[in-house]
C-alpha cells in the first residue's frame, strides 16, 4: 500500500469512534495496533471495546511482556479471558503460569491486581492458593518463639502461617495475601481456612466449571467438543442455519480470524459482496468460533503467537476449500451457501477431502517414506503431517490446502509416488532392498539409476549394486549424456501402461536433472569419488 494511502488511513482511524476502531484494529500489524490505541485520549474505551478474543490475540502478537500498558487499560472480563486461556491445560490449572501472569498484571499497576483479586471466583482463588502455598495455624497455647521454629515462616496475624511453594514468587504471593488481609480480614480467614480444609477435588471442579462457562461464552469449547471439526461430514449434515438480527446492544463479534483472510480467496470475495450486516456479523462470529476450535483441537500453545496465526490461516484455508467444493467457485452460488450453510460444515467437508488424499499416501508408504528422494520425500512429509500441506507454485514454502486444484495436485503427487513405488518394488524383487557401501537408505532414484547403469554396462535392466572398485570404468558409460536415455528405455520395457510410465518419469525428472548438473561437471577421465556419489547403489566387492 502506498505511503500516502497509509497516512490517510491513519488519519481516518484516529478520528474513528472507539467501538468502530476496535472493529478495525485487528487488520493492522500488532505494534501499530498498540500505538494507535495508546495515542488516543480514549485509549481505555478503545481497549475495552475490543472483543475478548481479539484482546487475547493482540496481547499474544505484541508479546506479554510488552503489553503491560494494554493490560492496565483492559477490563477484568478481558483479563479473565486471557487468564482462562493461559492458565489452564485441558482440565488442570498451571499454578506457576498463573503467578507469572499475575506478576505482569502487577507490573501494569497494583490497583489492577487488587481489582482482579476482588472480582476473581472464590473457588479459583482457593484452588490457586492451595497450589501456591502450604498453610498451618498456630495452636492456642504455643509460644511465638516456639512457633518460629515449628510453623511455616510467613504470617500477617501470628495465627495463619504459610510457606510458598514457588520461592521466586514469594514477594508476589505475600503482596496478594497482604491486599486481602488489609482490605477484608474476614475474607482472609475464610480463604486460608479453605486452603487448609476444603477438599481440593471439589473446589477445583467448581473452578473448572466456571472456567468452562466463561470460555463457552466467548466461543471456545472444551477439547472433546473441538475435535468435532475433524469428524467426516455426511451429505445430509449440511443443515440450514438461521441468521438472527443483531440488535444495537449485541456484543461485537471477534474479528481476529477474518482479519487474516487472503483477499484473493473465494471466501473473501464472497464476503465483500454481502449486503446484509447481520449475516456478515454472523459469519464473523462463526469464523472466530471455528478458529478457536482448531486452536483447541490442534493443541496450540496459547503463548505461541505464530502457531496461533497458522491455526487461523488453516481455518480460513479449509473454509475456502469447502466453499469452492460446494459452489464450483461460482461467486453467486458461494454467496447463497455462506448464508445457508454453517462454516464449520464447509471446514469439515474440506478436511474430509484432504484426509482422503493423505490417507491414500499413508496407505502407499505404510512402511515409511525413507525410499523417497529429495522433494518427493519432503512433500510426503508435509502431506503426512498432522495438518497436511502442499507446495504451491509461486510460493517459497508449503501451504494449507485452499482450492480444489490443490487437492488435484496432491492427488497427482500421490499417483506419482504410487507408480514410482511399484517400480521400486519390481526392481528390488519386492523382498529386500539392495545394500550400499555406506549403509544409507536406498531410494527409488538410486535403484532406477543403478538399473539404468547396468542396462548400459551389460544390457540387463537390474538393480544389482555397482562395484565400487570398477567405478572409473563405469562412469564413462553412465555420463549424463547417456543415463537419461537408458532410464527411459528401461522404464518402457518394464512399465506397460503409458500413463504410469509418464508418472514414473515425472518422479525421476528432478533426480535426472540433479544428476546431469552434478555429474556433468566431471570429465570422463576424472570421475568423482564414488563415496560422494549419491545416485547409485554400490557394493565394496
Amino acid at each position: 500500500m502506498p505511503a500516502d494511502v497509509v497516512k490517510l488511513d491513519d488519519r481516518r482511524l484516529r478520528k474513528t469512534g472507539a467501538a468502530q476502531l476496535a472493529r478495525e484494529l485487528m487488520g493492522l500489524p500488532a505494534k501499530r495496533r498498540l500505538e494507535l490505541i495508546l495515542e488516543r485520549p480514549d485509549a481505555q474505551s478503545v481497549t475495552r471495546a475490543l472483543e475478548a478474543n481479539d484482546f487475547f490475540h493482540t496481547i499474544q502478537e505484541i508479546g506479554p511482556d510488552d503489553s503491560l500498558s494494554l493490560l492496565a487499560l483492559a477490563s477484568i472480563e478481558q483479563v479473565n479471558h486471557l487468564f482462562d486461556i493461559e492458565w489452564w491445560r485441558r482440565d488442570s490449572l498451571e499454578p506457576a503460569k498463573a503467578l507469572a501472569w499475575l506478576e505482569r498484571l502487577t507490573g501494569a499497576g497494583e490497583e489492577k491486581l487488587f481489582e482482579w483479586i476482588s472480582k476473581a471466583d472464590y473457588e479459583l482463588l482457593v484452588t490457586l492458593f492451595k497450589q501456591w502455598i502450604s498453610v498451618d495455624t498456630a495452636p492456642e497455647d504455643i509460644d511465638m518463639i516456639e512457633a518460629a521454629e515449628s510453623l511455616p515462616p510467613m504470617s500477617l496475624d501470628n495465627f495463619y502461617f504459610w510457606e510458598s511453594r514457588y520461592p521466586q514468587f514469594d514477594d508476589l504471593i505475600t503482596q496478594m495475601l497482604t491486599i486481602i488481609f488489609e482490605t477484608n480480614y474476614v475474607f482472609f480467614k475464610e480463604l486460608l481456612n479453605s486452603v487448609i480444609y476444603a477438599p481440593a477435588p471439589e473446589v477445583e471442579e467448581s473452578a473448572l466449571r466456571f472456567h468452562r462457562a466463561r470460555l463457552e461464552d466467548h466461543g471456545i469449547p472444551d477439547f472433546y467438543d473441538a475435535l468435532e471439526i475433524y469428524r467426516v461430514i455426511g451429505a445430509g449434515e449440511f443443515t440450514e442455519k438461521i441468521v438472527f438480527a443483531q440488535g444495537e446492544a449485541a456484543p461485537a463479534a471477534p474479528t481476529f480470524a477474518l482479519a487474516l483472510l487472503p483477499p484473493q480467496d473465494l471466501f473473501a470475495k464472497t464476503l465483500a459482496r454481502l449486503e446484509d450486516p447481520d449475516l456478515v456479523e454472523t459469519l464473523q462470529a462463526e469464523t472466530a468460533a471455528l478458529a478457536n476450535k482448531v486452536i483447541i483441537a490442534d493443541q496450540i500453545a496459547p503463548d505461541d503467537a505464530r502457531a496461533l496465526r497458522r491455526a487461523v490461516d488453516k481455518t480460513l484455508a479449509y473454509i475456502n476449500l469447502g466453499l469452492e467444493l460446494r459452489s464450483g467457485a461460482n461467486l453467486e452460488k458461494a454467496s447463497q451457501i455462506v448464508g445457508n450453510n454453517f462454516l464449520e460444515h464447509l471446514f469439515r467437508l474440506a478436511q474430509a477431502e484432504v484426509a482422503r488424499v493423505r490417507g491414500r499416501l499413508r496407505k502407499t508408504v505404510a512402511g515409511g517414506i525413507k525410499h523417497l528422494d529429495g522433494e518427493w520425500h519432503e512433500g510426503a512429509e508435509e502431506l503426512l503431517a498432522t495438518t497436511p500441506k502442499i507446495f504451491r507454485s509461486g510460493r517459497t514454502s508449503y501451504d494449507f490446502f485452499r482450492t480444489p486444484s490443490d487437492l488435484a495436485r496432491a492427488s497427482h503427487f500421490v499417483d506419482v509416488i504410487i507408480a514410482a513405488g511399484d517400480l521400486y518394488k519390481r526392481l528390488t524383487g519386492n523382498t529386500r532392498e539392495p545394500g550400499t557401501a555406506s549403509g544409507e537408505d536406498v531410494t527409488v532414484g538410486m535403484v532406477v539409476l543403478t538399473a539404468a547403469a547396468n542396462l548400459l554396462l551389460s544390457g540387463k535392466w537390474s538393480a544389482q549394486p555397482l562395484r565400487q572398485p570398477s567405478w572409473p570404468e563405469i562412469f564413462s558409460s553412465v555420463h549424463p549424456r547417456t543415463i537419461r536415455g537408458a532410464v527411459t528405455k528401461g522404464i518402457e520395457g518394464t512399465v506397460s501402461e503409458a500413463k504410469r510410465r509418464s508418472l514414473v518419469l515425472t518422479y525421476l525428472d528432478p533426480i535426472l536433472r540433479d544428476y546431469e548438473l552434478e555429474m556433468g561437471a566431471f570429465s570422463l577421465k576424472g570421475p568423482p569419488d564414488p563415496q560422494l556419489v549419491r545416485f547409485f547403489v554400490f557394493t565394496e566387492e
